[in-house]
């Protein structure tokens, strides 16, 4: 692990394979989200978002523009794979930060959402992961780069305070403070080449936000 201002960073700690994985599963349920003949409407309602639909017409002013989908309500073994990495990251983390770690208020990362942004995308708005009251029990928040952008082709994440970007490179891990002190944004992309990210967030439990994604993807995958 490398610390930058508190960002934890592990470079090549997902392996590239499982990061094309996702990225063929982010492709092909999009291309048949519409599908009557696949999970029909509980798999439509909410499992991809654009930033518009997100925002609710905000994205503009949002200054976001991509494509997300919580992976957990298409393909949860995917997400259990990565976040048995992601765990290990923050176990060295939370070493580095102890203050993480208390018995009587746990934290967990369940939810995995793949961002997939076009050249001239992005979220190039200033913001902080626990910026709102429906998302005050995110801690951390992490991210992994699925596949290499250039950096002649932008789309690096920056911290604001810090002074620090990182530029997208396959399987490299970050994690960071969800409050304000790291605020950050998503560089502009350019080229001809789209950026994927997943992202997710470390909650103390029981997470209300955490735990309803949860529950509604563990009811996609048992209900007849």
């Amino acid at each position: 692990m490398k610390l930058e201002e508190h960002i934890g960073i592990w470079e090549g700690a997902v392996d590239p394979e499982l990061c094309q994985i996702i990225i063929d599963e982010f492709e092909y349920w999009y291309s048949v989200r519409y599908s009557p003949d696949v999970l029909g409407k509980k798999f439509t309602k909410g499992t991809f978002k654009t930033s518009e639909q997100q925002f609710k017409g905000r994205g503009g002013k949002m200054q976001r523009d991509d494509i997300q989908c919580f992976m957990e309500r298409v393909n949860l073994t995917v997400v259990q794979d990565l976040n048995k990495v992601i765990g290990q990251c923050f176990t060295e983390y939370a070493d580095t930060y102890p203050a993480l770690i208390r018995e009587t208020d746990p934290v967990s990362s369940c939810s995995c959402k793949v961002q997939r942004t076009a050249p001239g995308g992005g979220y190039h708005y200033w913001h902080c992961e626990d910026g709102c009251f429906a998302y005050r029990d995110r801690v951390c928040a992490w991210m992994v780069y699925l596949n290499d952008i250039r950096a002649d082709h932008g789309g690096a994440t920056e911290f604001f305070h810090q002074k620090f970007s990182q530029q997208p490179r396959i399987g490299t891990v970050l994690i960071w403070p969800a409050n304000y002190t790291h605020a950050h944004r998503g560089g502009f992309l350019t080229g001809d080449r789209d950026k994927y990210i997943a992202t997710g967030w470390f909650d103390r439990e029981p997470g209300m936000a955490t735990e309803a994604l949860y529950a509604e993807a563990v009811n996609i995958h048992t209900d007849d």
